[in-house]
Formats: structure tokens, C-alpha cells, sequence
């Protein structure tokens, strides 16, 4: 099961790895949390509206595959949490789940767009470092990062996880290109890189709005 996940699969597993990554005070996730992060108009690519029942089918078929445990009630929690197991089940460490993670939400990106939004996760020092990761996601067997062939006007190289079913991943990649990293693009100018680290402040700022709401909302209902 987890060689590939459907659409929601990849949104739920891809919420609780962000979560656990950018708000730790915020994790293990509640079922309404969950779905709240699968729904966020902010960091989803694409965007989607789906109901309780349906994430908790998801994260139901995720904890029989290794991918999601489940945590019960426990002192003065009323409601179930769950959290999931990517470290243990693929041998990710933190570069390797933030890089998933953002793949999993928003599909292809470059190293330079991997690197500013994977910042609230993980802070990549250079784009260099963003490229070794995907070097080793792509090395490894079986591979769980492509690279994508560069398509006309593009200047930079796009990744895209391996985790698609084979229906969607000919959609993604119609021809599969070479899993050697490109090299990292050019420096940003300082005007374009204070934009992007405002960008990103703003959507952490966001996910942290929702995250609360959705704790709020959880509360008011009870268990």
C-alpha cells in the first residue's frame, strides 16, 4: 500500500507530517485538525473540501498500512490523536519529511521553491542542501523523488515524489527524466528573497490560525 497513495492519502499523511514539523504544540492531530490542515487554501495544491468521514476512512487505511498510529484519550484529552509514522516506515529524517511533505501538499516544485517553503519545517541552509536531499530521495530504492524533464520556457528543473499510482504518475511525468538533481539555481536577488521569506511567514501564520480554529472547534464539540 504505502509504494502509492490516492489523492487523499498523500493530503492526510502529507497535513500530519507538516504538522508535526511546524507546529509540534499542535501534534498529534485530532480528526477535526486533520481535516482542517487537508482543507487549508493556503500551502495545498490542489485545493480540496473534504468531509470528517472521509479523513477518517483515509487515516483508517493509513494505520493499517504502517503509515498512521492512533492515540487514545488520555488524562484530560476527551478526543483521539494521530500522528504519522514516516520516520519509522521509510527512514525519513527531518530534511527528507519536510521535502515530502511540501511534494505531498503542492505536487512538482523546484529546489528554490522547496527550499523558502519547506523553511517553516526545516530551515535549508543553502539550495544546495535542498538538492542533496532530493538526491537521496531519488537514490534510494525504490526511488521516492523525479526529477522532471524541464518543460519549454521553464529555467529550473521541477521534483515530484514518487508515491503517485502509476495512472496519475503518467499524467505527472509522461516521459521520466534522469534522477540526477539539477544543479541549484542562481542566488535570488535580496528583494525577491525578502519576498519569499515574507510569503512564507505569512502562510505559517495561517496554518497556525487554522490549526487553533480547528482546536477551538474541536473543543466546543466534546467528545
Amino acid at each position: 500500500m504505502a509504494e502509492t497513495l490516492n489523492e487523499i492519502e498523500r493530503r492526510v499523511l502529507g497535513v500530519l507530517i507538516e504538522k508535526s514539523l511546524a507546529q509540534p504544540q499542535y501534534y498529534p492531530m485530532t480528526l477535526n485538525a486533520i481535516t482542517a490542515g487537508c482543507n487549508q487554501k493556503s500551502n495545498r495544491e490542489p485545493a480540496m473540501e473534504l468531509d470528517e468521514d472521509a479523513v477518517w476512512n483515509t487515516l483508517e487505511v493509513l494505520r493499517a498500512g504502517g503509515l498512521v498510529s492512533r492515540l487514545l484519550p488520555a488524562g484530560a484529552s476527551r478526543v483521539e490523536r494521530f500522528k504519522h509514522e514516516a520516520k519509522a516506515f521509510f527512514g525519513w529524517e527531518k530534511p527528507q519529511r519536510a521535502v515530502m511533505a511540501e511534494l505531498l501538499l503542492r505536487g512538482p516544485q523546484t529546489v528554490g521553491e522547496l527550499r523558502t517553503r519547506c523553511a517553516r519545517m526545516y530551515p535549508f541552509e543553502t539550495t544546495e542542501a535542498v538538492a542533496a536531499t532530493l538526491e537521496g530521495l531519488c537514490q534510494c530504492d525504490p526511488p521516492r523523488v523525479a526529477m522532471l524533464p524541464r518543460a519549454p520556457g521553464q529555467s529550473a528543473a521541477r521534483y515530484a515524489h514518487r508515491l503517485y499510482p502509476p495512472h496519475e504518475w503518467a499524467v505527472v511525468e509522461p516521459t521520466l527524466a534522469t534522477t540526477a538533481p539539477a544543479p541549484p539555481p542562481p542566488p535570488a536577488t535580496s528583494t525577491a528573497t525578502e519576498m519569499q521569506q515574507l510569503r512564507a511567514q505569512v502562510e505559517a501564520l495561517q496554518d497556525e490560525v487554522a490549526a487553533l480554529r480547528a482546536e477551538v472547534a474541536g473543543l466546543r464539540r466534546g467528545p
